[in-house]
């Protein structure tokens, strides 16, 4: 994630540009140049309800007669005021003033991941998780075709931990329906382990097998940790023989004792 200072950095650089350009413009557009300088001034100053409003207004003016550079810098640096503002917002849990915000953010600048992500974060604090999961995934997307491999690691994180965060609450049921819209969007062994436990938890143990094979197959650097549970998996379906099979898998020392306790006694 980009720090306010490094985007505050690239702000100062668009100054220069913009107080260039001002000269070659005429005066009602230079007008609207010269509101955009005074809004960055305000942003830089971490000024956010401030120089967002201005900026806005310089916005509306380029937009009036034309000038592309500023409509397009406008755009840009609107979106990252929304979202610093959107954040201070959400922090401070003014939801619908950071909805509003972030919503703003994403409408100047549709191709800027961080208001998404803002968004996704909002609505997880709200409690709406399977709405905070699709913007997550829709930030991620956009991270990724901003080459921004940071940002889409974030977007993905975060969604992950809606799916952990349950877990540990033991909502099974939740972890079911979140891990499965995870999984169809993106490919991860853990959650595809959270989602076969939880199945493991509510009695659905065969179900549970073809996660754990999939967790398998995409992290085989953990292969005990997987192997182990689906011969648990299979042991509670009463699927003795291909769990003694799993079982003899395992060879970590974490595992390895209950494990050949279990190929000992299963029958």
């Amino acid at each position: 994630m980009k720090s306010t200072l490094q985007h505050l950095m690239l702000l100062g650089g668009i100054i220069l540009l913009s107080a260039t350009m001002m000269s070659a413009q005429d005066a009602t557009e230079a007008t609207a140049a010269g509101l955009y300088n005074d809004a960055l001034e305000l942003i830089k100053a971490k000024k956010y309800e401030e120089g967002l409003p201005i900026l806005e207004e310089a916005l509306a003016k380029a937009e009036a007669n034309g000038n592309q550079q500023v409509i397009d810098l406008s755009k840009k640096n609107g979106a990252m005021a929304a979202y610093n503002l959107g954040n201070k917002k959400r922090k401070a849990k003014a939801y619908d003033e950071a909805s509003a915000l972030y919503s703003k953010g994403m409408e100047m600048n549709p191709g800027y991941s961080s208001n998404y992500i803002g968004m996704g974060r909002l609505l997880a604090a709200k409690g709406n998780q399977e709405e905070a999961l699709a913007k997550y995934f829709e930030g991620a997307k956009i991270a990724k075709a901003e080459a921004k491999p940071k940002k889409e690691k974030e977007a993905y994180e975060r969604a992950k931990s809606l799916i952990s965060s349950n877990y540990k609450e033991d909502k099974y049921d939740k972890v079911i329906t979140l891990g499965d819209a995870y999984v169809a969007e993106k490919k991860n062994a853990e959650v595809s382990y959270y989602i076969a436990k939880s199945l493991m938890a509510t009695n659905k143990n065969e179900a549970a097998v073809p996660y754990l094979d999939d967790a398998l197959s995409q992290s085989p650097e953990k292969k005990d940790k997987f192997i182990y549970a689906k011969g648990q998996a299979l042991e509670a379906a009463g699927k003795n023989a291909e769990a003694v099979a799993a079982y003899k898998l395992i060879t970590d020392a974490k595992y390895k004792e209950s494990a050949q306790y279990k190929v000992k006694t299963l029958k």
